[in-house]
């Protein structure tokens, strides 16, 4: 298994949706690389965080006003919704355009992002004790289905 489909795993098993037989071949690749299990840990670290977040309240006259919205038959658009949306769009490009520029110095000259990232997932020290992937223990070898290729004949 590579890292983009070990990556593919993670989403699923941090969601809940990973069968038991991607379970067992991400367990496999996690053992052998360090930048997945840390991309893991940073991952569950974020997810413990969000969970904890709640979601905003609607406001209290939020029923009112699409009753009466849909009681005037009003379908067209607010007024001044072009401005509005010139007034939002320039601020979010500017963030981005600094977000860009204050991720360009990462990478040194010849190095790419990608890399850098990788380098970054590297150091990444989690903040509980340690990663337990599995709850047995002891030896297990390779799953083989993700790892067969077609047989060749070798003469000497």
């Amino acid at each position: 298994m590579n890292c983009s489909r070990a990556q593919k795993y993670i989403s699923l098993l941090l969601d809940g949706e990973a069968t038991p037989e991607q379970k067992r071949l991400l367990d496999f690749h996690l053992m052998g690389c360090s930048v997945c299990r840390r991309s893991l840990e940073m991952s569950r670290d974020i997810s413990r965080v969000t969970r904890k977040l709640q979601a905003p309240a609607p406001p209290e006259d939020l029923e009112d006003r699409v009753r009466r919205m849909i009681a005037e038959g009003s379908d067209r658009r607010s007024p001044g919704l072009g401005r509005r949306s010139a007034v939002l769009t320039i601020p979010a490009a500017a963030a981005i355009l600094m977000i860009a520029l204050t991720l360009l110095p990462l990478s040194s000259p010849g190095e790419s992002l990608v890399e850098t990232t990788v380098s970054t997932l590297a150091d990444y020290q989690p903040k509980s004790g340690g990663l337990h992937l599995s709850s047995k223990s002891g030896i297990r070898t390779a799953p083989l289905s993700e790892y067969t290729r077609q047989a060749s004949l070798i003469s000497f």
